[in-house]
């Protein structure tokens, strides 16, 4: 399946947080994500090749997770 030129966008919300999960891929078989919540861009580590759309996805959303958790913990 060619993925080149990919783009989906998902917006939800975690208590009271709301977020954004972009996932890209700007060549075949290889995904990349970014994710923000309540506006501010999500630190994720370097993943490596991501080669399943679902996989970013749920990156994107453990990255998110823990960040609404670090914000619970210095807020």
């Amino acid at each position: 399946m060619k993925t080149e030129g990919y783009r989906r966008t998902l917006h939800g919300a975690i208590d009271g947080h709301h977020f954004q999960i972009t996932v890209t891929s700007e060549e075949d078989d290889v995904f990349d994500f970014s994710a923000t919540v309540d506006g501010s861009q999500v630190e994720v580590p370097h993943q490596g090749a991501i080669l399943n759309k679902g996989d970013a996805m749920q990156l994107a959303l453990v990255a998110i997770e823990r960040h609404i958790e670090a914000l619970g913990r210095t807020g």
